[in-house]
């Protein structure tokens, strides 16, 4: 016995400690199909583990619906997992919940059902694993702010982007698919004009790598690697051609700045993350 409560005392602060890290994190992000059942929200289970997540006041959001923010930025989230361990006569689920990187982060304990009818055995597993969090209540304590970043019109057209002109004239090129756009332009204060880049491969696919993203294309190739900074929204680029300068997104649209010898080029960048 008295080995016994030591063990049980361990595994109650390691969950303690587990509900706590939940706070770190803006959202919790529940596909509407997790990837152990067969068919969207079998068994209630997406719509179960969200109302049960919400009771403790947790900021829970559907994969198919995510805030604009998550959008530039999926490390603000945790994303879930129910872990579907049943046999011929027992149902078993497990909760996980893990950063953008795919590490665990928080782990529930087993809930267990021998009901025979599936969606009672799974709604009861499920309930039994997160029992432990009905105590708790969420208090997000990241230091993210809100980003106020629209997509609304994304995939309809980039805006333009200028500066005041002046007299002095140097040369700014803006690259297009299509074209190479010259401008007269002060050195100091370059005039940009961008025009969405038209592609055939449906735009950039964003991956998570160590310390940021790398984009792909529908080859797959990867065409450019993005390093985060201290700004949510800016990341050192260096396209795999070799030029390296900034992506950065302005009103909903996402731009890679960089400089061609003494020409300051700037692309506009179609990317899904």
């Amino acid at each position: 016995m008295k080995k016994i409560v030591p063990i049980l005392m361990l595994a109650f602060c390691a969950n303690f400690y587990g509900q706590e890290v939940i706070n770190e994190y803006k959202y919790v992000v529940v596909p509407t199909q997790f990837e152990s059942f067969k068919s969207p929200n079998q068994y209630k289970s997406s719509t179960l583990v969200k109302f049960l997540l919400t009771e403790s006041d947790v900021n829970v959001v559907y994969s198919n619906d995510l805030p604009s923010e998550l959008n530039l930025n999926r490390c603000v989230a945790l994303y879930a997992k129910l872990i579907d361990g049943s046999n011929m006569f027992t149902t078993k689920t497990t909760l996980v919940l893990e950063d953008c990187s795919g590490k665990e982060i928080y782990k529930s304990i087993e809930g267990t059902s021998k009901q025979k009818e599936y969606n009672a055995s799974y709604s009861e597993a499920i309930r039994a694993a997160l029992k432990p969090l009905s105590g708790y209540t969420y208090s997000y304590a990241g230091t993210t702010e809100p980003l106020k970043v629209s997509y609304q019109n994304d995939a309809k057209s980039l805006p333009v982007v200028k500066q005041a002109p002046a007299e002095a004239t140097t040369t700014a090129v803006v690259e297009t698919s299509e074209e190479v756009q010259k401008k007269s332009v002060v050195k100091a204060t370059p005039i940009l004009e961008a025009n969405k880049v038209a592609t055939s491969n449906g735009g950039l696919y964003a991956q998570d790598i160590l310390n940021g993203y790398q984009l792909v294309d529908s080859s797959p190739k990867i065409v450019m690697k993005m390093f985060k900074t201290s700004q949510a929204t800016i990341f050192l680029g260096e396209e795999i051609s070799g030029n390296k300068g900034l992506v950065y997104a302005k009103d909903g649209a996402w731009y890679f700045e960089f400089y061609d010898g003494d020409i300051l080029k700037v692309k506009a960048l179609d990317i899904k993350f």
